[in-house]
């Protein structure tokens, strides 16, 4: 398969950009393109702690002042193509800033902010932000034309709650094929906890019959950080997205909200550590087996996609041998990798 080129997007433009207007134009330069590297030499420097004023001096980039820039209202793949998933970023992010305290940027490396393929038409931005009650909240957007549009994101709750993550997975291929997955991911399948956390999303789970498919076993086992009230769906009608998934994705998002607030911080060490260990191993599960990275692969290459992954989307995992990742169900490069199966 082709390896398409991509453009960099470096500091320069991160700090252009958080002097701008709301044009909020991002201006790149020539960059030297990400090599790969082996297993063992990736580590984690933590750039996701990194303050704002960090960003001003090294390869940093900022979310609010590009987050000025949207809704994007027209396609990198031409006139006519809609933006499927915006309003769905566009209503997350003002849920975020209505409803959560000290919501502030979290700068991570420029080069993975955005990326914009030049042999096809294909663009990926990313924005990630930290509050006081999540410590990371982090939001994708791809958009290849008609090809495909994906939106993505996940909320990391400050481990000091016990909360669920909530997972985000809406994907489009062609004009008839939309897989949308969406779900309060539990750390805990301890029966008193889903009572807690998960039980609440049934009665809104049932108002959406459309939403209640299987998932396919080949990438995930549901006993792992999957609920019983997991939204799945797959359809061949877009305007499924604005009638029946819209709505739902509101109500799981205020009732994520309300869990929330109905929670008290933990104050024990240990149950805290424990809680931050267990989204460590959802960061390294889903590393292995996001059957989304065999898409950034293809179109903004593999070395661009292996860094992604393992330093914005799941910064907590740690890259295994590709030889040993075929192994595993559903991983990307093993036989159910295509993330349109």
């Amino acid at each position: 398969m082709e390896t398409l080129a991509f453009v960099p997007i470096t500091a320069a433009g991160s700090s252009f950009l958080a002097k701008s207007n709301a044009k909020n134009v991002i201006k790149s330069h020539a960059k030297a393109p990400c090599r790969a590297r082996p297993a063992s030499s990736i580590h984690h420097t933590h750039v996701m702690q990194a303050t704002v004023a960090d960003a001003k001096h090294k390869d940093l980039a900022l979310s609010t002042p590009r987050e000025a820039s949207l809704p994007w209202t027209a396609s990198i793949g031409g006139d006519g193509i809609e933006m499927l998933y915006m309003p769905f970023l566009v209503h997350q992010n003002h849920v975020m800033r209505t409803k959560l305290k000290d919501v502030k940027d979290l700068p991570f490396d420029a080069e993975l902010a955005l990326q914009i393929g030049n042999k096809k038409a294909s663009k990926i931005e990313s924005w990630c932000y930290q509050t006081a009650e999540f410590r990371k909240i982090r939001s994708t957007y791809i958009d290849c034309g008609k090809a495909a549009q994906v939106f993505n994101s996940v909320w990391y709750p400050d481990p000091k709650y016990d909360l669920p993550l909530l997972g985000v997975d809406f994907l489009s291929f062609g004009d008839k094929k939309l897989i949308c997955i969406l779900d309060l991911q539990p750390l805990s399948q301890d029966e008193a906890y889903l009572k807690k956390y998960i039980d609440p999303l049934a009665p809104i789970k049932a108002k959406y019959p459309a939403l209640a498919g299987q998932m396919s076993s080949k990438f995930y086992d549901e006993n792992l950080f999957f609920s019983k009230q997991l939204a799945f769906a797959r359809s061949d009608d877009p305007t499924f997205i604005m009638k029946e998934l819209f709505p739902a994705f509101k109500e799981y998002l205020d009732c994520y909200i309300h869990l929330l607030q109905s929670s008290h911080p933990e104050t024990n060490p240990e149950k805290i550590a424990q809680n931050l260990q267990r989204q460590k191993d959802y960061d390294q599960y889903s590393a292995e087996r996001d059957p989304a990275v065999g898409l950034f692969s293809t179109y903004f290459g593999p070395e661009w996609a292996e860094k992604f992954t393992h330093e914005f989307l799941f910064m907590f995992s740690t890259p295994i041998d590709p030889a040993l990742r075929k192994n595993i169900k559903g991983g990307p490069g093993s036989a159910g990798g295509n993330p349109s199966a």
